[in-house]
């Protein structure tokens, strides 16, 4: 499926890429079909762009392939959303934090299509896109092919600069885009439209006043949400209760936020919520790091302990083994000088009388007398 939809209203570059490269645009269909071996393709084209749909036809019946179909779409925000574009041409539904895939279906946009046909084809990476330049306070609106890191106060100047009614800067739509507090940051490779509102295109939203649950957040819902619920656990700061209403199937439209009667900015608290239950996970992420850290070096600490007792006992038993040893040589040794002490002292009683020199002089002598 190809998503030929502009997702906000203000936004043409879309219909200005299939209008000025429909060749791009189907040679890149092509060759992300035969990459990911799909049977058929289906390029969902809201049905307010008749220019664009005639130049993508031509571009087709020039590339001959029949595999591929244009099908227009209503014209209803958000038709340009992932999740909803399936739903209407299929009647199928994404499952809760579920992708395209678990249906059998592939999204692209056509300018991720047009992206392929250059990088394969002519061997360029993504370094332009184009930008949809428009709003009350621009002079000359227009769509214009800009190089990625182009600061937004350039291509302002390039359509002519700003008008007198100029009241806020977006980067994006009305519904989703983001306020920019300066026009020198860059574009980058998701920005799709700069949108340099007036007061009455962009108005100040006044003071939120409290919820009185008329319900009409929940009715306008393109996710069938409750928008009230999130509202609510989000604002007690509830991040495990607001995961039960499927907090992270909301699209960020902002539909929500349009009805409320009471002006609640409902899309700033689920950005929030979103944003603090990522941060919790990262943190119990890097806890869990840490404490797999600390078990595995308690686990080292415990097997060099152990193996230093271990070397300690061995050597302990050779010690007492090296001092039995020496002790029973010990022994042996007196035994020994013991019986050598005895049997010299047999020997010396043993052994006969040994004469004198007077003995034998006198002897006779006595014989005589």
């Amino acid at each position: 499926m190809i998503n030929a939809a502009e997702c906000e209203p203000y936004i043409s570059c879309d219909e200005a890429l299939m209008c000025a490269r429909p060749e791009e645009v189907i040679e890149g269909i092509r060759i992300m079909r035969h990459a990911l071996q799909a049977r058929q393709v289906v390029i969902c084209l809201e049905d307010n762009m008749p220019g664009a749909f005639d130049c993508l036809k031509r571009a087709l019946e020039a590339a001959g392939d029949s595999a591929i179909r244009i099908m227009p779409v209503p014209t209803l925000y958000p038709a340009g959303g992932e999740k909803q574009l399936i739903y209407a041409l299929t009647g199928e539904e994404i499952p809760s934090q579920g992708l395209p895939a678990d249906l059998g279906i592939v999204c692209h946009n056509v300018g991720t299509a047009a992206a392929v046909a250059r990088a394969l084809v002519h061997g360029e990476p993504l370094i332009s896109r184009i930008v949809t330049v428009t709003g009350a306070g621009v002079r000359q609106p227009c769509n214009l092919e800009v190089r990625i890191g182009t600061p937004i106060g350039d291509i302002v100047a390039a359509c002519g600069g700003y008008t007198e009614q100029v009241a806020r800067l977006l980067m994006g739509g009305p519904m989703m885009g983001i306020s920019l507090t300066s026009d020198q940051l860059p574009v980058i490779k998701t920005s799709n439209c700069i949108l340099a509102a007036s007061v009455a295109q962009a108005p100040t939203p006044p003071p939120a006043l409290p919820c009185i649950r008329c319900g009409k957040c929940a009715e306008v819902c393109p996710a069938y949400l409750l928008p009230q619920q999130l509202f609510w656990y989000a604002h007690a700061r509830d991040f495990d209760k607001i995961q039960d209403y499927n907090l992270f199937d909301c699209i960020e439209c902002g539909c929500c936020a349009q009805v409320c009667p009471s002006h609640i900015p409902l899309v700033q608290y689920y950005r929030f919520a979103k944003t603090e239950i990522w941060d919790l996970e990262r943190q119990r992420a890097r806890a869990d790091v840490a404490r797999q850290r600390h078990e595995f070096r308690l686990e080292r600490l415990q097997r060099e302990k152990q193996a230093l007792e271990a070397r300690r006992a061995a050597a302990k038993k050779g010690l007492e083994k090296r001092e039995k040893s020496g002790d029973a040589d010990a022994k042996k040794a007196e035994i020994a000088a013991a019986l050598a002490r005895v049997k010299a002292k047999k020997s010396a009683q043993a052994a006969p009388p040994v004469a004198t020199g007077e003995d034998d002089a006198a002897g006779p002598s006595e014989v005589k007398r």
